[in-house]
């Protein structure tokens, strides 16, 4: 998803996906990617850069406060409808997962 819909190099994809185990983007490399695509001229890329990294940063901002999952890139492939999304109801859920994770004794 990394290349096709961000357009970054498979070998930046490989290494994003190496260094946190999975499917996370790291939201520096988002905040650094925006205005070099807006300098490109690929607008669309730029937005969905942007939308990624104000979701990982704010909705479902997570304890490491470093990344952002690739599922919700997913939800940005097609523009035009991700304004038909609830997000208040994901944002809930996310919301009530990591407080049921948080109130967990074994968790610090």
């Amino acid at each position: 998803m990394l290349v096709e819909l961000l357009e970054v190099s498979t070998a930046e994809a490989r290494a994003e996906t190496i260094q946190y185990h999975g499917s996370y983007v790291r939201l520096s490399l988002l905040r650094d990617m925006y205005p070099t695509k807006i300098n490109a001229c690929h607008w669309i890329v730029a937005v969905r850069a942007y939308l990624l990294h104000l979701l990982g940063s704010t909705f479902f901002a997570n304890k490491s406060v470093t990344h952002v999952h690739m599922v919700f890139l997913d939800a940005l492939r097609d523009l035009t409808h991700s304004e038909t999304y609830a997000w208040g109801v994901v944002v809930l859920v996310h919301m009530y997962d990591n407080l049921n994770e948080a109130s967990k004794t074994t968790t610090r």
